[in-house]
């Protein structure tokens, strides 16, 4: 082969592997751009007045409080967390959210580990946390965040990625089995971990079990040691005008033709021999006809779908009446083959809204891939534009001790009572009926 003929050969090798470089690099940036949060997606809610509709279900999966260790060498824990801020939390979970999915996707062989594994995580730095203070099907957090891995099971309320020796792993608590699990993730580094916390500062977050001084609460409680100032919000019935009852009707499915007449201390509306009660205090019955009814089929019949299509009719029937409350998941609780109790409660600016014994905002039944029946308490909060003053969290917990409440998670809550204010104020978990 002569020298000429070598030279050109060489140089088309060259153009091929130039060609095939550029082809990766597109690769990864389409990859990198399908993960990555897309802009208005997740951004930070309304200070003003209406409500926030929750038009994507990645929305959903932001959790209710979060925290993050931030490198500092030593064995001093510097974390940054937050809790009772919407913005505040809407702000982290940006951050953290394309690491998350990352996290999630590439997460491999689940093993349980001891509480004590749990806590190292806890504080391990670069680390975050997640809260979303309900029992979330991990099936439906995948789906909320567009993540298939079959790896992942059970429920999570609590979620940390932590990095160990170079690698990172998530670890969570299944409160429903009572276990600690983790796995590690091929795909995330530890670097990569801590270029996400690393801009962070110290706010002097810590858990329970970390400080002397917090010993009288549950372990793993985030206590931040900052006073505290939440928002009074006005309560109003939104079911007063028929405009605001039309408006929920047909968010519900039940056209404006539909039968109705007045009951007892409630508007009874028929459709196609499906009921829909709408009581004087705001709580609204569906009831299916009794020869079975196909008003609310669902897209599928696993737990995320399920989920979804629960959490979308009560977010219609929420965005019909207005208000700042945001709907949370409380637990998705299988009932036989095919069937599920779902419920979701309300949260305002990052902090439980309990309302009745049981605290829920709606409750769904499921069987055999469609809704069978619910329940909405439904409420417009506004806010006052006023603030009320809690105690700082050692008196709360204190007080909390004093009424035999000891070793418990202490939460600040809005407890709805039917009056036409609400106020946050601190409660033991074990005074939450509906909660372990």
């Amino acid at each position: 082969m002569s020298k000429r003929r070598r030279k050109q050969i060489v140089e088309r090798i060259k153009s091929l592997l130039i060609v095939l470089l550029s082809c990766s690099a597109v690769y990864l940036v389409v990859l990198t751009q399908s993960i990555a949060v897309p802009s208005g997606l997740l951004s930070r809610p309304s200070t003003g007045g209406g409500g926030l509709a929750v038009a994507d279900p990645a929305e959903t999966a932001r959790p209710l409080r979060m925290a993050a260790v931030i490198p500092a060498g030593g064995n001093e824990v510097q974390r940054f967390g937050v809790q009772y801020s919407e913005a505040d939390t809407a702000d982290l979970f940006q951050q953290a959210y394309t690491i998350l999915v990352e996290a999630l996707s590439s997460a491999n062989q689940l093993k349980e580990v001891t509480e004590a594994e749990w806590r190292q995580a806890l504080s391990a730095a670069p680390g975050l946390y997640f809260d979303w203070q309900g029992e979330v099907p991990l099936e439906v957090l995948d789906g909320w965040l567009s993540v298939e891995n079959p790896m992942l099971t059970g429920s999570v309320r609590r979620m940390v990625l932590a990095a160990r020796e170079g690698r990172v792993f998530l670890c969570y608590f299944d409160e429903m089995a009572g276990g600690y699990y983790a796995c590690a993730s091929d795909v995330v580094s530890a670097s990569r971990l801590e270029e996400v916390v690393e801009t962070l500062r110290d706010n002097g977050a810590r858990f329970a079990f970390e400080t002397e001084e917090y010993s009288g609460l549950e372990p793993c409680t985030l206590v931040l040691g900052e006073p505290l100032s939440p928002a009074v919000y006005a309560s109003v019935d939104p079911l007063g005008g028929s405009q605001s009852l039309s408006g929920l009707q047909e968010a519900l499915g039940f056209p404006e033709s539909s039968a109705s007449f007045s009951g007892a201390g409630e508007q009874v509306i028929r459709s196609r021999n499906d009921t829909l009660r709408i009581g004087a205090d705001g709580t609204v019955t569906y009831e299916p006809a009794a020869e079975g009814s196909d008003r609310y089929l669902l897209s599928g019949g696993g737990v995320y779908e399920a989920v979804e299509g629960c959490r979308d009719l009560a977010q219609q029937a929420v965005d019909a009446v207005g208000g700042e409350e945001r709907l949370f998941l409380m637990s998705a609780r299988e009932t036989g083959q095919g069937g599920w109790e779902i419920q979701f409660g309300y949260s305002l600016d990052g902090v439980q809204v309990r309302l009745g014994e049981d605290g829920w905002a709606a409750r769904f039944t499921v069987e055999q891939g469609q809704i069978t029946g619910f329940q909405l308490r439904m409420r417009c909060y506004t806010d006052t534009g006023t603030t009320t003053v809690v105690l700082p969290e050692r008196q709360a917990m204190a007080a909390m001790e004093a009424k035999g409440h000891e070793n418990e998670e202490l939460l600040l809550v809005y407890l709805d009572t039917g009056a036409e204010m609400v106020t946050a104020s601190w409660a033991a978990a074990s005074e939450l009926s509906g909660r372990g």
